[in-house]
C-alpha cells in the first residue's frame, strides 16, 4: 500500500480555505493540516462598509474549525498558531502556539504556501488572531463615529472605498480628506475610472488632494494624529486612516524563496522554484494583483491542475498561470460606484447592484461558513 501524502496548508483565509476545500474533495487518499495564526478567517471585503456600520462586523468572521469539520473529510485537521520557520530540506514546518509560546514540529510531504498578506492596520487584514481585526474595526468605527476631521491614506480600491462610505455617512457634518499620494484615485485602471471616481467622491462631499505622499504619523499627545507630507508639510486630524500598500506574510520562509519584496517566487504552474514540493496560492505569490478575483478566476484553475500532478500524481495536463483580467469592482458608498470588466468601464449602476448594496457580505458565508 503506497503512502497517503501528508499536506500541510499555512494561511487560513481564501487562499488556504480554498486549497483544503481542493484537496477535500480529492477522490485520491490525503492527510491535510491547516495552520493558521487566527483561529477565524476574514472576509475584509466588506471592512469598508463596516466602519460606518459597525453591526456589519458580526458577519465578517468565521471559525476555521468549523468550516474543516463541514469539508466531508476527517483527514482535514487543523492547527491554531503561527508558523515561525520553514526548514525545506528536513520538510519541517516550526509552529508557536498563539496562548503558551511552546513549539511544535510539523512535517509534511507537500507544503502550500497561503499564508497572504497583511495591511498597515489590522482593521483591513488579518494581523494574528481575529479578535485584533475585530476591535481595530469596531475601534476605529467609534473614533470616527466622534470625530471632526478625518485623513484616509492611499489612492487604491480599499481607500477610495473606504473615503466613498464616510463621505455619504458623514460628508455633510465632517471634513473628510483623500491623500491618494499619486496623480488621483485608482490610477491604475485607465483614466476614464479615475476621473469617474473622483467626481463620485466629490459629490459625497469628500476633498481629494493627489500627488502629495504621506510618508510618516504620529500620534499626539491629546490623541489626534499628525501626518507628515512628502513636501515636507504636516497635518493633524482627529482619525487617520492608513488604507495603502501590503506586507506579506513571509517572515517564516528563506530569502531564497522570495523576491525583493518578500514575496513568493513560483513558476507557472504555482510551484516554488527554491522547492518542488512547496507550491504557493493566494496573494502571497510575486508579481500577481493581490486580489480574490485573480486567486479564484485565474489562480485556482492552475492551482487545481497542479495539485492533481505534483500531489496525486494525476497524468492530467498541468495549466500554465496566465495574465489577470482587467476586473474589479470599487463601490464608493451603496449608491454605486466604479469598475472595470475585461477592459470595458462599468456604470454605476451595475457596481451598485453586484457590490455596493451590501458590500458582498452573503460571500463571505459562502466561502468560509
Amino acid at each position: 500500500m503506497s503512502k497517503v501524502p501528508h499536506v500541510v496548508i499555512i494561511g487560513g483565509s481564501f487562499a488556504g480555505i480554498g486549497a483544503a476545500e481542493i484537496l477535500a474533495a480529492s477522490k485520491s487518499p490525503v492527510k491535510v493540516t491547516v495552520i493558521a495564526e487566527s483561529s477565524h478567517s476574514y472576509f475584509a471585503v466588506a471592512a469598508p462598509r463596516a466602519l460606518v456600520e459597525p453591526d456589519v462586523t458580526k458577519q465578517l468572521f468565521y471559525s476555521i474549525k468549523d468550516k474543516i469539520g463541514k469539508l466531508g473529510n476527517k483527514n482535514v485537521s487543523f492547527v491554531l498558531g503561527k508558523a515561525t520557520k520553514l526548514d525545506g530540506e528536513s520538510q519541517t514546518v516550526l509552529v508557536e502556539d498563539n496562548t503558551t509560546g511552546s513549539q511544535q514540529t510539523v512535517s509534511y510531504d507537500f507544503l502550500i504556501l497561503a499564508s497572504g498578506s497583511r495591511s498597515h492596520s489590522p482593521a483591513f487584514k488579518l494581523q494574528g488572531d481575529y479578535l485584533q481585526s475585530k476591535d481595530a474595526l469596531l475601534g476605529m468605527s467609534k473614533n470616527i463615529k466622534s470625530a471632526k476631521t478625518i485623513a484616509v491614506l492611499g489612492g487604491g480600491p480599499t481607500a477610495v472605498e473606504i473615503a466613498g462610505e464616510l463621505g455619504l455617512t458623514y460628508g455633510k457634518d465632517k471634513k473628510i480628506s483623500l491623500y491618494t499620494g499619486a496623480s488621483g484615485p485608482l490610477v491604475n485602471w485607465n483614466s476614464k475610472v479615475t476621473d469617474r471616481a473622483l467626481q463620485q467622491l466629490e459629490s459625497l462631499d469628500v476633498q481629494v488632494l493627489n500627488t502629495t505622499k504621506s510618508v510618516k504619523v504620529d500620534e499626539t499627545s491629546d490623541g489626534s494624529s499628525e501626518v507628515h507630507f512628502s513636501d515636507g508639510t504636516s497635518k493633524t486630524f482627529d482619525v487617520v486612516v492608513s488604507a495603502y500598500g501590503i506586507i506579506p506574510n513571509s517572515e517564516y520562509l528563506d530569502a531564497k524563496l522570495l523576491d525583493s519584496s518578500g514575496f513568493v517566487k513560483t513558476d507557472e504552474y504555482l510551484v516554488t522554484k527554491a522547492y518542488p514540493n512547496v507550491l504557493a496560492y493566494g496573494d502571497i505569490i510575486s508579481n500577481r494583483p493581490c486580489s480574490i478575483i485573480d486567486i479564484e478566476r485565474v489562480q485556482h484553475a492552475t492551482f487545481a491542475a497542479t495539485v492533481d500532478a505534483v500531489i496525486f500524481g494525476s497524468s492530467g495536463s498541468k495549466k500554465a498561470l496566465k495574465d489577470s483580467p482587467e476586473m474589479g469592482l470599487v463601490p464608493i458608498s451603496r449608491n454605486g460606484g466604479v469598475g472595470v470588466l475585461f477592459g470595458w468601464r462599468t456604470p454605476s449602476w451595475f457596481v451598485r447592484l453586484l457590490k455596493s448594496k451590501d458590500f458582498m457580505v452573503s460571500r463571505g458565508a459562502k466561502h468560509f461558513a
